[in-house]
């Protein structure tokens, strides 16, 4: 079973972790598990959630955001890049 991470430490938790999770409840396939975690080493770019199968690591993530990216990465198998961290996966050229 394929993991996704939603980080719930301080500042993750501060800016909408939990709901961010129960978006991923919802929207996410039934082979993907919705993991909480403590904390990423991202603080004051959360929530984040990383999709464990491919090392993406997603930040400022709201409900919204959430089901796009469960629809579009765990259904659909294409990350949905303005949503990825950019210090961890920069632009490319």
């Amino acid at each position: 079973m394929s993991e996704v991470w939603v980080c719930q430490f301080r500042s993750c938790s501060r800016d909408g972790a939990e709901m961010v999770s129960a978006a991923l409840q919802e929207s996410a396939p039934p082979h993907i598990q919705v993991v909480p975690t403590g904390c990423l080493g991202l603080c004051g770019s959360g929530p984040i959630v990383v999709v464990t199968e491919d090392d993406c690591f997603y930040w400022r993530m709201t409900p919204a955001k959430s089901h796009r990216m469960a629809q579009e990465h765990l259904v659909g198998r294409s990350p949905v890049t303005e949503y990825l961290h950019p210090r961890l996966h920069p632009p490319g050229p």
